[in-house]
């Protein structure tokens, strides 16, 4: 009899891990209306009820790690031959053969699905023992709406230059970049595929899926408006996200990434690149027309300020890295 052993992972709010003895799969769990967020001990209004931050906050501990690094893929199951026809007079056709069972996920998809769904736990419980030292960062508030318009020339500029021949390549980064798309922050350090730079690749999924968190509570506390909701004339290259604009969370993620990784292998040649691509991640967004360059500022001040705490929620993390690229 097959023994089967259910982990479900509160923290990650809407996944179950089930490990039997010879599969691991993923399974979704229906969401409830009155589920409680990450570690708060808060209760979840309905959705009707919820800002866009709130919903998003409330899906972030379980979205973010999926979105970076995947989950376990299993083998594909054969096709099922057909049934033969049934014969005249009661002559039954034979039954057709059963198609071969697919082969069985290989060992770098099985740690894939361990890191995106073990690995957060640790480090968001950490990061809620620590909430003292980051609910109430000082970050300055938005601009006001009069201060904001003083940003909307600049920010026809952007669109206009944005649809010339020069800056197609531009156009293709945003669209990459629209989820935080990995490879972008792992080009500068020469990672290009899976080289075996697990640890590294761990580390920004952690601190992109922690600043994730952090941001959308300060987002949630202004609920400041995009620029094309300030000037209807602005015609953002992407969607809107379904949250406010202040501050951005891309450019709090990037510069958070550039930062610990800066920290954990100090002596990289490729940092200060890093850093570069951290800060054109976070200004493509004013590109693309949905960011206000204040917004931009104000994660960047973000990421500074948040800096300290993030040190010691993955510490550990860090020094595992500093460790792969010494081996």
């Amino acid at each position: 009899m097959t023994e089967t052993r259910d982990f479900d992972l509160s923290i990650l709010q809407r996944w179950r891990l089930r490990v039997r003895a010879d599969t691991i799969t993923l399974d979704s769990v229906p969401a409830m209306a009155d589920a409680p967020i990450g570690q708060m001990g808060a209760t979840q209004p309905g959705a009707a009820q919820m800002t866009a931050s709130q919903l998003a906050l409330s899906r972030s501990a379980a979205a973010s790690p999926l979105s970076f690094m995947g989950v376990l893929n299993r083998g594909n199951r054969g096709n099922r031959g057909n049934r033969g026809n049934r014969g005249n007079r009661g002559n039954r056709g034979n039954r057709g053969n059963r198609g071969n069972r697919g082969n069985r996920g290989s060992s770098d998809s099985l740690d894939a699905a361990f890191y995106s769904m073990l690995a957060p736990w640790q480090e968001r419980e950490k990061l809620h023992d620590l909430r003292p030292l980051w609910i109430d960062l000082p970050l300055a508030p938005p601009p006001s709406r009069a201060e904001l318009r003083t940003e909307i020339p600049h920010m026809f500029k952007l669109q206009a230059a944005l649809k010339t021949e020069a800056e197609a390549g531009r156009r293709d980064e945003i669209l990459t970049e629209r989820d935080l798309e990995l490879s972008s922050y792992l080009a500068p350090l020469g990672i290009n595929g899976d080289t075996g730079f697990h640890q590294t690749m761990r580390l920004f999924v952690l601190v992109a899926g922690l600043c994730e968190e952090i941001g959308l509570r300060y987002k949630d506390r202004w609920h400041a408006i995009r620029p094309n909701m300030l000037e209807p004339s602005l015609r953002p290259f992407i969607p809107n996200p379904a949250h406010p604009s202040y501050p951005s969370n891309h450019a709090f993620q990037s510069m958070a990434i550039a930062q610990i990784f800066a920290r954990a292998v100090p002596e990289h040649p490729g940092n200060p690149e890093l850093f570069r691509r951290a800060m054109r991640i976070a200004h493509n967004r004013e590109w693309a027309g949905i960011h206000f360059p204040s917004d931009t500022r104000a994660g960047f001040d973000l990421a500074r300020l948040f800096l300290p705490v993030l040190e010691q929620v993955v510490a550990e993390q860090m020094i595992r890295t500093s460790e792969e690229w010494r081996d």
